[in-house]
């Protein structure tokens, strides 16, 4: 699939350090210490900075976060460029530019961090955030994110409200977006990150930035190699132009390279697309039958060769939110045969129609995977694999009983674009999800609990929730990052502890 509110307070907010919308009002972490590091650049004998280690960067994109389009950009100004606030593997809100938020029904107040500062001293304005918070709302990047967002406000120098068209208890996890310096160099906007960009002897260098507090890496000094898209970085990491590769495995291949490799998680939900104009599939009993039948564990084993993990919910098992539980419904019965008795149809009669990117390797397997345990369960399905396009116009056009999905939630986890009416709700019928929308909206607004909603959502099933896809970053086998671990949220998160232990 294309890539595809606390009421706002009348009186100045007080001088408080806010928790991430919890109701608590707690100190959030902030990155590093609270003492500023000075990095002095190592030279070569000719004067020249010397740069330990190499990253890649598309040179016919923009170094602006707010123009590049490539991937390998994106992922790279990461390290130049914070948000108000980080998120770890777990989507749990840590502090950057901004030092705490509070939250309610309608608005986010945001407080900065007085400290902070621009690469080139200066201190973050709220003029600075509300710059780069319009930027970012016209931005295809991350005007997804911020669609619900509205407006900002500055009631005080360090004070934000960010007010929201409809409710959303998990907001603040949209507050990542790049802060630039208002006026400063389009095409590198000066930024408060861990490095900064710096020109020697015609190489384009990452260097550290000399006003982040507590950011103390072994690596002080990146040069940038070019390369012509982002579809060559791995092979780019094999004859050592980078040290770093992140690869979604988006194709659903993976060709081994001599590297190091972790799996990354990332907020990519496969799912089982249902038609409920099918008069069987119309019945939430058989659509139930169909999802008891999926053994999903076995999808990730066998279909996504491990690169994925199992979704019992909508929502991403990683989820600060669901850890610590199983985060799998309550429901009354979740036997096939029974479900299918009880509904009174026997749609084993008929082949359902399953529609699939015939182009991915992961989700043909997928596909006829699930064909086997459906078949095990009485019920018959004809794969239809179609090339790429093909697939998204019948999709498109509702030519599927069943179809294999894939959406990129942002991390607040927003489910609006499966439901009725959104942007990935083909085939959705409105009987299919009148409670568990109502529901989701409750639990948005804080009037139930996240479980409550899976429970009513998981005896409706408007679409059937499979797994979450991962991603594979990749290192040279000169970097040791000890135990540190790569999030989707920040591939770079463990840039500090990477350490070059020999010669590239």
């Amino acid at each position: 699939m294309k890539k595809i509110i606390c009421i706002l307070l009348a009186a100045v907010i007080p001088a408080l350090v806010f928790s991430a919308c919890s109701g608590k009002d707690i100190d959030l972490p902030l990155p590093g210490a609270q003492t500023k590091v000075s990095v002095e650049p190592q030279t070569n004998e000719d004067g020249s900075i010397q740069a330990q280690a190499r990253l890649v960067y598309a040179k016919n994109d923009s170094l602006n976060p707010y123009e590049a389009v490539s991937s390998v950009n994106i992922r790279l100004l990461s390290l130049v460029y914070d948000g108000l606030f980080t998120l770890d593997s777990a989507y749990n809100l840590n502090g950057a530019v901004a030092k705490g938020c509070a939250g309610g029904t309608g608005t986010v107040n945001v407080m900065l961090d007085s400290s902070a500062r621009f690469s080139d001293g200066t201190p973050v304005t709220p003029q600075d955030i509300v710059y780069s918070f319009e930027l970012a709302k016209e931005s295809d990047v991350y005007g997804e994110r911020l669609a619900h967002f509205t407006s900002v406000s500055t009631p005080n120098a360090s004070n934000m409200i960010f007010t929201l068209d409809e409710p959303d208890i998990y907001a603040q996890n949209c507050l990542t977006f790049p802060i630039i310096k208002e006026g400063s160099d389009e095409a590198r906007p000066t930024g408060t990150g861990r490095y900064i960009f710096a020109e020697d002897a015609g190489r384009l260098l990452l260097r550290v930035n000399p006003n982040r507090k507590g950011f103390a890496p072994s690596i002080t000094c990146f040069e940038l190699t070019e390369i012509k898209d982002s579809s060559v970085t791995n092979s780019s990491l094999e004859i050592g132009s980078t040290c770093f590769s992140f690869d979604e495995l988006e194709d659903g291949s993976y060709t081994r390279v001599n590297a190091k490799t972790q799996n990354v998680l990332m907020n990519n939900l496969v799912y089982l697309g249902i038609n409920g104009s099918n008069e069987y599939l119309a019945d939430s009993l058989i659509r139930r039958a169909v999802s008891s039948a999926i053994d999903r564990n076995e999808l990730v084993t066998s279909s996504f060769q491990g690169h994925a993990k199992a979704a019992v919910s909508p929502f991403n098992p990683d989820w600060y939110v669901i850890a610590g539980t199983d985060g799998a419904p309550t429901v009354e019965n979740s036997d096939i045969a029974s479900l299918i008795e009880e509904s009174g149809n026997n749609p084993g009669r008929m082949p359902f129609s399953l529609v699939v990117n015939g182009e991915n390797g992961f989700k043909l397997d997928a596909a006829k995977q699930i064909r086997q345990m459906l078949a095990q369960a009485g019920l018959s399905v004809m794969i239809h694999a179609l090339p790429k396009e093909d697939y998204y116009t019948a999709v498109r056009n509702g030519d599927f009983d069943m179809y294999i999905g894939e959406i990129r939630l942002t991390d607040n986890m927003n489910l609006y674009p499966l439901f009725r009416g959104g942007r990935c709700s083909y085939g959705v019928m409105p009987d299919m999800q009148e409670q568990s929308f109502a529901r989701y909206v409750q639990m948005l607004s804080g009037e139930c609990e996240l479980m409550d909603f899976i429970n009513v959502f998981s005896s409706e099933l408007p679409f059937i929730p499979l797994c979450y896809r991962s991603g594979l970053a990749l290192y040279t086998n000169s970097i040791d990052f000890g135990d540190s671990a790569c999030c989707i949220t920040d591939v770079f998160g463990n840039v500090d502890r990477w350490i070059i232990t020999k010669d590239e």
